[in-house]
Parts: structure tokens; sequence; C-alpha cells
């Protein structure tokens, strides 16, 4: 799978999870095992979650998708060689290594978020 792929799919998960936020009902909020009193308790703050991760998916995918248009990267014998194609004027800070650090953290701080919930919504029984 090529990165683009993967950039588009990480945008599509972030529109999904917004959507899902907004709408605030369907099948990510079934959860027939939680008591009857807690569910909209549970529903309000999954809302809330999910947005959170809609928004770090955003993130992660712009960031990808920064990185892959900015940077050429041609592997060799002797390494990895970065090219940069082009810069931005008002962000001239940005780096392959900032971009590749922002991409990472946003993966594990997601994915740290869904591991968060699914705990969460296992208490809640």
């Amino acid at each position: 799978m090529s990165r683009v792929s993967l950039d588009a799919f990480q945008l599509l998960i972030a529109v999904y999870l917004f959507y899902v936020a907004i709408k605030g009902s369907g099948t990510l909020y079934n959860f027939p095992e939680i008591p009857e009193k807690k569910r909209e308790e549970v529903r309000q703050k999954l809302r809330k979650i999910f947005a959170l991760c809609g928004a770090i998916a955003l993130l992660d995918g712009c960031a990808s998708m920064l990185q892959n248009s900015m940077f050429s990267v041609e592997y060799t014998e002797a390494g990895e060689q970065v090219t940069q194609n082009f810069t931005i004027g008002v962000l001239p800070f940005l780096s392959y290594t900032m971009l590749s650090v922002i991409s990472a953290f946003c993966t594990v701080v997601f994915v740290s978020i869904l591991v968060g919930v699914i705990i969460y919504i296992r208490k809640m029984r």
C-alpha cells in the first residue's frame, strides 16, 4: 500500500470520527451491557473522545501528507537520503524529523486514547 493511500485512509478515519461525534448515535455507542442509567453519561463522554480522536487523526494525516510531499526519501547503500522539495515561508522550522515525530506522537496518543476507551467501557459494565 502506498503512502498516499495510508494518508487518505487516515483522513477518512478522521472524517468518520467527526461524523460519529457529531451524530452521537450508532453502533459505536451501542453497549447493551452498560446499565441504562449510565448510558447517557457514557455517550456524552464518547462524543468528546471521538471528536478529540478525529482531531488527532486529522493532524496525523496532514503531517504525513505534508512530509510525503515536502520531502523525498531515497534509500541507498550509505543509508537514507532526504531531499527537501520545497519550503513553507511561514513555517521554516518544519523538518523531516519534526514531521515524523509529530506523526508518531499523534499515533501513540490516538491508540492510547482508544485503549483507554475500551478499558473505560469494560469498567462501566
